[in-house]
């Protein structure tokens, strides 16, 4: 598509095109190592159609955006970092599978993108990405052992350990989503941590228990919406979901014993209302004492989480 003319003068990866793709929308950010976003446009995911569909709507969403920074008189991208939710092997380069996109399968994300864009191309999943944003932006260090949740679309785990984030064949590591729960049940059918404490399980949850409170349109946003404007059934079910999350959370905790666990996007925006009751839940389920929990905090960035994680595959690339 494109390739910016060689400048000795200027240091490979010094402005980005960004791209975060989940099963609600794809968001497309112009950034630079800084952490800078110039410019920024979204638009929803074609979830149901191939993954050439997809490859096509970013490319002509990508003229867009860049029609827009060349008016501003800025400079082409030297490179394109991806973040994706789904099983994405960072050593073969092959997004394996991905729930939130039926109809993928072992598809080459990386050289897709590389031929469409004619750049460099940096791909990770949506938790490493955002644990990566979290060590380059927020207030985590990479002397530590940390563990970073993302809660949208599904809710998946970043492990960071003695300095490189942790990954299995096929990319399948993190997914405690798929956590059934053995006490939560309806109409006989499995219900899994995806179900009640993910993004869109928060919404599934709130229908369930208080369903003549939301429209038919609602999306988990208005949910966040409603707590942060402190909406008593809003609380409750975010209150609840927080306490069935973190009651999940003991194995993991005593298995790796980690310095941070940082709360990702969205459920970051909920402060102590998400995180109070799971703190709670892990310590009543751990049975360990404050000295040996890991400090529970929220994600630093905020809003901003979602275009950091776009640009932060390609800056710790780079860096590396």
């Amino acid at each position: 598509m494109f390739r910016n003319p060689k400048n000795p003068n200027r240091p490979a990866g010094n402005y980005i095109l960004g791209l975060n793709i989940d099963s609600d929308e794809v968001l497309l950010v112009y950034g630079s190592p800084s952490g800078t976003i110039s410019e920024k446009l979204s638009f929803p995911t074609p979830r149901q159609e191939g993954f050439q569909s997809l490859i096509s709507e970013i490319s002509s969403n990508a003229d867009r955006l860049l029609m827009i920074t060349q008016a501003q008189r800025l400079p082409l991208p030297d490179v394109v970092s991806v973040s994706v939710c789904g099983n994405y092997d960072p050593k073969t380069n092959i997004l394996t599978s991905s729930a939130d996109f039926p109809q993928w399968k072992s598809e080459s994300l990386r050289s897709q993108l590389g031929l469409r864009f004619n750049l460099p191309v940096y791909v990770d999943s949506k938790a490493n990405a955002g644990l990566s944003a979290e060590l380059l932006f927020g207030s985590i260090s990479d002397q530590e052992q940390s563990v970073y949740v993302s809660f949208k679309p599904r809710i998946r785990v970043a492990i960071f350990a003695n300095g490189k984030p942790y990954s299995s064949s096929g990319g399948f590591s993190g997914a405690i989503g798929n956590i059934r729960l053995q006490d939560f049940a309806s109409d006989g059918q499995s219900i899994y941590l995806n179900d009640v404490a993910s993004a869109a399980g928060l919404l599934k949850l709130a229908r369930l228990r208080h369903p003549a409170h939301w429209d038919d349109n609602a999306i988990a946003d208005d949910i966040i919406t409603c707590v942060l404007t402190e909406d008593p059934y809003g609380i409750e079910v975010v209150e609840e979901a927080a306490r069935i999350f973190g009651g999940q959370l003991s194995p993991l905790i005593h298995l790796l014993r980690p310095d941070n666990l940082i709360v990702g996007y969205p459920f970051n925006l909920l402060g102590d209302h998400w995180l109070q009751p799971m703190s709670e839940a892990i310590s009543s389920t751990t049975e360990l004492g404050s000295g040996q929990l890991p400090c529970i905090t929220e994600s630093s960035l905020g809003l901003r989480q979602p275009e950091l994680e776009a640009i932060a595959p390609a800056i710790i690339a780079l860096r590396s």
